[in-house]
């Protein structure tokens, strides 16, 4: 078992001697790291009889995290950037699929720390988001998604939006969907979703350049949503009553309770797939 005192923590790096040494990775294998995803409190609770890994993949072909795997903006991959003090940035892919469990006591017989990188608060706080976000993203209703797969031109309406957002993803937090009093319900035919949209975007990290970013992503997906459905007055399926930029300061916790974050569900299971930006969970990072 873990001590108490034990400076392992959640995000940790196992040296690549410790992963082989627990035959999670062969002893020549240079392209996967092993990363700690239990709960600090887990990992020294008695009742936890394992520490949770996962097996990253390193990220060489284009060494910086892809904005839209960042900040947990995908529900089955994340990048995260491992910082070192005289090394180039450590880049990793993670994916639920590969995570593993090793028993605490060949953990603590075998695992060494990999104290040349480490993983910054901010990057902690997407992981966290990430892990949670599994078990955690709302479901919408079918109607609502039913109607969300329609047809504009040669695409859906999700994947148009994921083309809207795309070029912007470096400064948006999330998308957020109001569906107020419908939140839960099956619209019959010809009744339609009365949306409203929040294009939350980093205040603090993006700034003007941010800003600027959301009202013209709000703007186009304003354009978008009219032309599939129609203007709200006469829209059958969907009506966008509001799409607007919204600073993630000025997000609440009220207003968290009522919106839902939204994600593109079935383009992420594509693992393979760039194109799905939306975030998952329904706390930004």
């Amino acid at each position: 078992m873990l001590p108490r005192d034990t400076d392992w923590r959640q995000g940790d790096l196992l040296s690549c001697e410790a992963a082989a040494a627990l035959e999670l990775v062969s002893a020549n294998d240079q392209g996967r790291r092993v990363i700690v995803i239990t709960h600090d409190c887990d990992l020294v609770h008695d009742s936890e009889r394992c520490v949770e890994v996962i097996i990253a993949e390193l990220v060489v072909k284009d060494p910086k995290p892809d904005p839209q795997l960042s900040y947990a903006k995908n529900p089955r991959r994340l990048h995260l950037a491992y910082e070192a003090t005289d090394a180039a940035p450590l880049i990793l892919e993670l994916r639920h699929a590969d995570r593993r469990s090793v028993p605490k006591g060949d953990f603590a017989g075998s695992a060494a720390k990999d104290h040349s990188h480490a993983l910054p608060v901010d990057a902690k706080r997407a992981l966290k988001q990430w892990l949670a976000a599994r078990y955690g993203r709302p479901a919408f209703p079918n109607a609502f998604e039913k109607r969300l797969r329609k047809r504009s031109g040669k695409h859906t309406v999700e994947q148009l939006i994921a083309k809207i957002l795309e070029p912007d993803a470096k400064h948006l937090v999330g998308l957020f969907f109001d569906l107020g009093e419908q939140r839960g319900a099956e619209a019959a035919e010809g009744e339609p979703y009365a949306l409203s949209v929040s294009v939350v975007y980093d205040a603090t990290e993006g700034g003007t350049e941010a800003r600027l970013s959301a009202e013209r992503v709000a703007g186009q997906l304003r354009e978008m949503f009219e032309k599939t459905y129609g203007k709200p007055d006469v829209a059958t399926e969907i009506a966008l009553d509001a799409c607007e930029a919204v600073a993630d300061t000025r997000l609440t916790l009220a207003d968290l309770r009522r919106v839902d974050q939204w994600r593109l569900e079935h383009i992420s299971l594509r693992d393979g797939d760039q194109g799905d930006f939306l975030p998952a969970g329904e706390m930004p990072a």
